[in-house]
């Protein structure tokens, strides 16, 4: 019997290690095979028509690390429009809550005759408001006028009140999608 037991937690012990670091961050990719990407040198960032952008610490903390994966990569960003690829993102933030609980081992006392019924111990709980971010990125080729590249990840970016963790995140969500980008850096 106890090595069915040992069994059973050492299969959930598992799923646990293999599923749930999967759910921290969804990334989605979607490419043009045929596409020769070592032929593209330069981008430049374009604005999505009909696009709310997020405030300008997020909207640059978001294009930075963008900036760093790409260039890592062997891309020069220049600030015209001659170009061969324009980068284009989208990002919806959405406020979401987290909840927590903690409980302390209580014990039943008394309830004897002469005595009074005490519960001793209690539960905490918590709530924090954070922002969950859903980024699309988009390369296209501006000769060939068509988009070759897209990526979209869910990521938790903080609370908003912590520019150095949601920078954090960013890099560690740009790294993850980066990582899947067809060209490698040299």
């Amino acid at each position: 019997m106890s090595k069915v037991i040992y069994a059973l937690v050492a299969s959930i012990v598992i799923t646990l290690f293999v599923f749930v670091p999967a759910q921290a961050q969804d990334i989605r990719l979607d490419y043009a095979a045929p596409v020769d990407f070592k032929s593209f040198k330069t981008y430049t960032w374009k604005r999505a028509a009909d696009c709310r952008y997020p405030d300008d610490v997020t909207d640059d903390i978001l294009r930075q690390a963008v900036d760093r994966q790409m260039n890592a990569r062997g891309y020069q960003r220049v600030e015209s429009d001659d170009v061969d690829l324009y980068l284009v993102y989208h990002l919806a933030v959405l406020d979401d809550a987290e909840w927590g609980s903690f409980n302390t081992s209580g014990q039943w006392y008394g309830g004897g005759v002469n005595s009074v019924a005490v519960f001793t111990g209690g539960t905490t709980n918590t709530t924090t408001f954070i922002k969950v971010g859903w980024l699309i990125l988009d390369l296209f080729d501006v000769k060939g006028q068509k988009q070759v590249w897209q990526v979209s990840a869910k990521k938790t970016l903080g609370d908003g009140n912590d520019p150095k963790r949601m920078q954090r995140n960013a890099e560690k969500a740009m790294t993850k999608i980066f990582d899947q980008f067809p060209v490698r850096p040299s």
